[in-house]
């Protein structure tokens, strides 16, 4: 009898989803959508088989193929729960485009019918409201959308599966930024360890074209500017920073990526006292800028980096507008097309007039988790970006940002470098959560942006209209001999979208 009821519950429940999705009046919210090449090759397909659970159930897969808002509902089960598509016929595509109206779709796999059997080509976590899916070339006329687990035990809801072959574009002012420490991966030390390695290293550079020195240099209470070199100090430290500037150069010189490699540095970096800064630079905001200027003209910096983590009043974001306007015009005066980059979230409220001078925004775009858990997901970057959007600013400004690391799935304050992840092969590839991972002595379960997330967003800012990707740090990440290292799943995404790549 309790089963019985159970089950009836479960069939009014499905009844009311079914309604729901049925609904035109229910929208999507208002994202910036890739702009895809058509045709999609969805089109004229024809759905053979969906699996179907329970007498409640209906068939209504062919939604996916309609673009009419109404969804495919498939029921949660013990095992997975698979749509399978005949297409129109046989074609090649490499990317992916789906839409859930809420969130029930836990782990997903896209199949493809290739010698007789099934081939996946694709798996993530999450579809949530959009998903661009970014992989190597398939060709075959069967796929398969195969939902491995959900979220609750309520049908999902799935509005659109869309399948397109984009072609390489031209991608010459696309910016693939890293933040990375000097004294963590010591360019001096990376030469002495031979061409070898050292060639092995400069392939991170085949894929960065920008880079963005942090932790150099910091601000003393009096307003001066000290540089950050392990066991020196004074003018030691300003020598060895020169000295290590000078070896990344002739680390990057051994890439074999032809385009050019900018440097700049971080010249005002996050110290964590978010209300201490904003008194420390209403006194020295002028003296900040006269320095970080005579900086970047003395050892020929491409440009500097700001991160001012956070104004707290209307007072500290006028001087925020004030300082950038100074220092903007400072740097073009000293050194015309220097790159002036700022660090900043989604909720920026500097001026427009700010927003104009500043060249590349470097979208911080993790630590935030998407209610699950996880962080820098898929969906923070798409949130991101609209909002952006709405506020109007130059999406071409705008790098989508991409952790290297990981934070414990409870929130807690850690992050965890991602080259310390234990496993291989497609679990490391494909896989945000990640569980029992030593780290200082302790054992988390942790969340990440593996490379084949880092791929979708790298696909997303280049068919979504952003000016490109960046990744912190560098130091978290795995050398690029490794194929799980997060900016391979950046240079996957390179290679299949762009003729440079």
């Amino acid at each position: 009898m309790l089963s019985f009821f159970r089950s009836m519950l479960s069939g009014i429940f499905a009844f009311f989803t079914m309604f729901w999705s049925f609904m035109p009046w229910v929208k999507a919210p208002a994202y910036v959508l890739p702009a895809f090449s058509p045709p999609n090759v969805l089109e004229g397909a024809s759905i053979i088989h969906e699996d179907t659970l329970g007498w409640w159930d209906h068939p209504d897969a062919a939604n996916l193929l309609k673009g009419n808002r109404k969804c495919w509902t498939p029921q949660p089960a013990d095992g997975p729960v698979a749509v399978e598509i005949q297409l129109a016929a046989e074609s090649t595509f490499n990317t992916a485009y789906l839409e859930e109206a809420g969130n029930q779709v836990q782990y997903f796999r896209l199949q493809a019918m290739i010698g007789g059997k099934w081939v996946t080509f694709f798996r993530a976590e999450k579809i949530r409201e959009m998903r661009l899916c970014s992989f190597d070339a398939v060709t075959t006329d069967r796929v398969r959308l195969v939902i491995d687990e959900f979220t609750r035990k309520w049908p999902a809801r799935i509005r659109a599966l869309r399948l397109y072959n984009e072609p390489k574009r031209a991608a010459s002012d696309f910016t693939v930024a890293i933040y990375q420490r000097l004294h963590s991966n010591l360019p001096t030390d990376i030469l002495a360890r031979g061409e070898d390695y050292a060639r092995t290293f400069a392939r991170f550079y085949d894929v960065y074209n920008t880079v963005i020195l942090f932790q150099s240099v910091y601000w003393s209470e009096d307003g001066a500017l000290v540089y950050t070199m392990p066991g020196k100090q004074g003018a030691e430290a300003e020598a060895e920073f020169a000295r290590q500037l000078d070896a990344l150069k002739q680390i990057i010189a051994l890439r074999t990526n032809p385009h050019e490699v900018r440097i700049i540095c971080n010249a005002l970096p996050d110290t964590g006292d978010h209300k201490g800064i904003n008194t420390f630079m209403a006194k020295h905001w002028k003296t900040v800028a006269d320095q970080s200027v005579a900086f970047l003209q003395k050892h020929a910096l491409d440009g500097l980096d700001i991160d001012w983590e956070f104004p707290q009043n209307a007072d500290d974001w006028r001087l925020l507008d004030q300082f950038f306007a100074y220092l903007h015009d400072e740097m073009q005066r000293v050194r015309p097309g220097a790159i002036l980059s700022a660090a900043i979230s989604a909720s920026f409220a500097g001026s427009d007039e700010t927003i104009n001078r500043i060249d590349q925004i470097q979208f911080m775009a993790y630590d935030g988790t998407d209610g699950d858990g996880l962080q820098s997901s898929f969906k923070q970057a798409v949130d991101g970006i609209a909002a952006f959007a709405k506020r109007g600013i130059d999406l071409k400004k705008i790098n989508i940002g991409i952790g290297a690391y990981g934070r414990p799935l409870d929130g807690g304050p850690v992050w965890i470098d991602w080259h310390v992840v234990q496993g291989e092969g497609d679990a490391l590839y494909w896989n945000s959560k990640h569980y029992n991972i030593l780290y200082g002595g302790k054992y988390y379960d942790a969340s990440f942006c593996p490379p084949g997330l880092a791929s979708d967003k790298t696909a997303y800012a280049l068919l979504g209209g952003a000016g490109g990707v960046m990744v912190f740090v560098l130091s978290t990440d795995r050398l690029m001999d490794d194929p799980n290292s997060v900016a391979r799943g950046i240079e996957n995404a390179l290679r299949r979208l762009t003729a440079a790549g």
